[in-house]
């Protein structure tokens, strides 16, 4: 099973980057069948990389401001913080904006993880709870479509 984490943020609060809000994407691992019972197992672990893989290499992250740019020499650590699950990630990405915003720039990452769900395109409950039945419990989800009617277990 692949496991990503989707970052969004606010824009800044002094108008820099025009006001658009930065988004993270981290593919940062993937687990064999049954590598854990409960989803919240997940942590700890740590992830590295040093180039600007392509997202579909794991572990690989992507920043985007104005455009897509790739993460890299990034150090990321899932890890439990009392009953909450956390990340923190540390690496340099490029944004191009101006002198100061250009190039090898420092990104740090320090967030509670809230754990959305399990998407699955458009496919019956069966066929969802059969495919997450060789990595977690079905039964620790409800079965939970978008609005757009993308399938979607959901933790209970």
């Amino acid at each position: 099973m692949h496991w990503d984490i989707e970052v969004e943020t606010d824009a800044h609060v002094d108008g820099r980057f025009h006001g658009y809000a930065p988004t993270l994407s981290l593919s940062l691992f993937e687990t064999a069948p049954h590598a854990f019972e409960h989803w919240a197992e997940m942590a700890p672990h740590d992830a590295c990389w040093v180039e600007k893989n392509d997202t579909d290499i794991t572990p690989s992250g992507m920043l985007y401001i104005f455009e897509h740019t790739l993460i890299f020499e990034c150090h990321a650590r899932r890890y439990r913080d009392g009953d909450e699950m956390k990340v923190e990630l540390n690496g340099k990405c490029d944004v191009y904006f101006d002198k100061q915003y250009n190039t090898n720039l420092d990104l740090h990452l320090d967030s509670p993880l809230v754990f959305r769900g399990v998407w699955f395109g458009r496919q019956s409950e069966s066929a969802c709870r059969n495919a997450i039945a060789h990595f977690l419990n079905p039964n620790d989800f409800d079965y939970s479509p978008t609005e757009h009617e993308v399938s979607m277990l959901t933790p209970k």
